[in-house]
């Protein structure tokens, strides 16, 4: 098997339901930094893209793409993540597409946490190689076997207080709590009251921690949207005029 692999899928935007249910991989998936280089099968590369180009868009109507490749470099002077396989996110860019990219992908990330692999987003990377896509890139999830175990202990998740990044009750903000994001920031606030919830996130004065946010707010969601799946919800996401909380940039109602 050649150490190389690279292939092009355009996601298929599906309307259908996630119809796995990964909330128990949320207590227990981290991002995983040290891998296996050994390339991954080809029944389980298909395994994954299947799963891929069925992911649940929170914008079904914005174009995004990816390419698994073996190859990314970063932007700043350190090492990028050392890898097998990395999934290249384009789309284009339009309202709300860095939080679509977000909640997409980490259903992925969940996914391959299912199937006992590693994973983990890398936002300060790039192509090592021209990408085939003409939409504009967006971020690196890396994945492959893990070094070592690919899971913990939910209780050994470095987060936040509930407190302090919502008010309300609703048992779904406990798996919203676990989510990750860029350098573990967790610059969200959720407002939790009549079975609904609204989502916040905060505005960063340099614009690729703004954007990095964004995505970090997407993934929040699929957190939210795997947890309401789970308690047997309907999951529906829509912006209401009348929301706004300070030093927060309002992102939609769940």
């Amino acid at each position: 098997m050649k150490n190389t692999i690279n292939q092009k899928r355009m996601l298929v935007m599906r309307k259908g339901e996630l119809k796995m249910d990964l909330y128990d991989y949320i207590w227990k998936r981290k991002s995983t930094r040290k891998y296996d280089i050994t390339p991954l099968d080809s029944v389980q590369l298909d395994q994954i893209t299947q799963f891929a180009d069925n992911l649940k868009p929170l914008y079904p109507n914005i174009k995004i793409e990816y390419e698994i490749t073996s190859g990314i470099k970063s932007i700043l002077p350190m090492n990028p993540i050392k890898a097998p396989h990395y999934f290249v996110i384009s789309s284009e860019k339009t309202n709300g597409y860095l939080e679509n990219v977000g909640f997409m992908f980490q259903q992925m990330d969940l996914f391959l946490s299912s199937i006992e692999l590693g994973s983990c987003w890398f936002g300060l990377g790039k192509p090592a190689e021209k990408l085939k896509t003409k939409l504009p890139y967006v971020i690196t999830l890396a994945f492959g076997k893990a070094a070592g175990i690919p899971y913990r202990d939910h209780t050994k998740f470095k987060r936040k207080a509930l407190s302090d990044i919502s008010i309300g009750t609703d048992d779904r903000l406990e798996a919203v709590r676990l989510a990750p994001s860029a350098i573990n920031n967790q610059n969200w606030f959720f407002e939790a009251a009549n079975g609904k919830i609204n989502v916040f996130h905060k505005k960063a004065m340099i614009g690729v921690i703004n954007n990095l946010n964004k995505i970090d707010i997407g993934i929040a969601l699929c957190h939210l949207f795997v947890a309401t799946k789970h308690f047997g919800k309907d999951f529906s996401f829509s912006k209401e005029t009348d929301k706004k909380k300070k030093g927060y940039v309002y992102t939609g109602t769940v």
